[in-house]
């Protein structure tokens, strides 16, 4: 059996070919395009919501960092306001203390004067009335 070539394979090779070249230009290529777009798209929207989400962890990174920053501020300045009442505090206490110690020794000082002054009258008194005593007594004077 041979192979015989004739226009009727030409034709029917044109039959299939003028049809894959037609379908090609006006479906195939559109559907093509319109895929790769639509990849596109879905692609592109996945790598913007990677790169916003590593901007977002940026951020937090950053923001975690302001906080750490900000804390240790206020805890410096805590600490400073802190130790400044303290000395305060500490300055007014040994005023005061240093106050009621002299208020303390006026007092003790008026205390033992009027003690001797307490017992001097006393004395007087005792020796009046001992020589009361002794007078009546006796019943004379002494």
């Amino acid at each position: 059996m041979s192979l015989d070539l004739d226009v009727t394979y030409i034709i029917v090779l044109a039959l299939f070919l003028v049809p894959v070249v037609f379908l090609n230009g006006i479906v195939f290529k559109p559907f093509m395009a319109l895929f790769e777009e639509r990849h596109e798209r879905l692609e592109g929207a996945v790598e913007r919501a990677k790169d916003m989400l590593d901007e977002a962890e940026a951020e937090h990174r950053s923001f975690d960092e302001k906080i750490k920053v900000a804390t240790a501020r206020g805890l410096d300045v805590r600490d400073q306001i802190r130790s400044k009442a303290q000395d305060e505090l500490n300055a007014k206490m040994s005023a005061e203390k240093a106050r009621l110690a002299e208020k303390l020794e006026g007092a003790l000082v008026e205390l033992e004067k009027k003690r001797r002054e307490a017992l001097a009258d006393v004395t007087v008194e005792a020796e009046k009335i001992a020589e009361l005593t002794a007078s009546k007594l006796l019943g004379r004077s002494v």
